[in-house]
């Protein structure tokens, strides 16, 4: 067996499916490094807010329920508390903005990210 493939038989399958790091030329996120930036301009966020951009980045063409937020960010061991998660994704949004990049809600069903940067020419939405 080749180092490549037992270093892929060592990984979990969310490992497999789910890269380190997002980038679209834009925004990125090193998910294990706990590193953000927007057009180059490295983010300061707290863990639990990282930790909420980071599922929403790596939900390339989903909407993300509050449920899988909740668990991300705080674990299976705390109940889904919907009051603190608004509260983050208000804080979130306020640091996001100057760079055109917003969180939107879908009622009763979750929230998806979006980069909406016309002054370079990009506009991703993941739905």
């Amino acid at each position: 067996m080749s180092m490549t493939q037992t270093r892929v038989n060592g990984m979990s399958k969310t490992d497999r499916l789910e890269p380190d790091v997002y980038d679209d030329g834009y925004l990125r996120v090193e998910h294990q490094n706990y590193y953000i930036a927007c057009d180059g301009h490295p983010l300061k966020l707290a863990r639990t807010e990282f930790l909420i951009i980071s599922r929403l980045a790596r939900s390339s063409g989903r909407i993300v329920t509050a449920e899988d937020l909740w668990e991300h960010a705080w674990g299976r061991s705390k109940p889904l508390n919907p009051e603190s998660l608004h509260v983050y994704i208000y804080r979130l949004r306020n640091k996001l903005s100057p760079f055109e990049i917003h969180i939107d809600t879908m009622v009763n069903v979750g929230y998806r990210l979006i980069v909406n940067t016309e002054s370079n020419g990009v506009h991703t939405e993941f739905r």
